[in-house]
C-alpha cells in the first residue's frame, strides 16, 4: 500500500494526494487514473509510449520476417516502468506547481476550522 502524501496548494488552498509509492492502478487500469487525477499530460506519455512500443515492434516483426514477436513482454515492461514511476513523477511535477507538503494533522485542522 502506498503511503499518502497531502499537498496544498499556496495559492488557492486546493488539496491535492500524491502517493510514494508503486501505482498498482496504473497496473491495472491503464491511464484511466490519470485522468481522474486530472492529469492529462501524464494519460498523453503514457498512450504515446504504449503506441511507440507496439510501432517499433511490429516494425521489428516485420523487418525479421513475422518469425518471432514480443508484443506481450514488451507492453508488460513499459508498463511495469510506469507502475514503477508515475506516483513520484506526479509528486514532483506538483511540486514544481507551487504545491506545498502538508502534515495530515495540518489538514484536518484546516478542514475543522473553516
Amino acid at each position: 500500500m502506498a503511503d499518502t502524501q497531502y499537498l496544498l496548494k499556496s495559492d488557492s488552498g486546493k488539496l491535492a494526494k500524491a502517493y510514494d509509492s508503486m501505482s498498482y492502478t496504473v497496473f491495472f487500469f491503464g491511464p484511466i487514473p490519470m485522468l481522474i487525477r486530472q492529469d492529462v499530460q501524464g494519460c498523453i506519455y503514457w498512450l504515446i509510449s504504449i503506441l511507440a512500443v507496439i510501432g517499433l515492434n511490429t516494425l521489428f516483426t516485420i523487418l525479421r520476417g513475422y518469425s518471432h514477436t514480443l508484443d506481450g513482454f514488451v507492453i508488460f515492461c513499459v508498463v511495469i516502468g510506469w507502475t514503477a514511476l508515475y506516483n513520484n513523477w506526479h509528486r514532483k511535477r506538483l511540486l514544481k506547481q507551487n504545491y506545498q507538503e502538508v502534515e495530515k494533522h495540518d489538514v484536518t485542522n484546516r478542514i475543522l476550522f473553516f
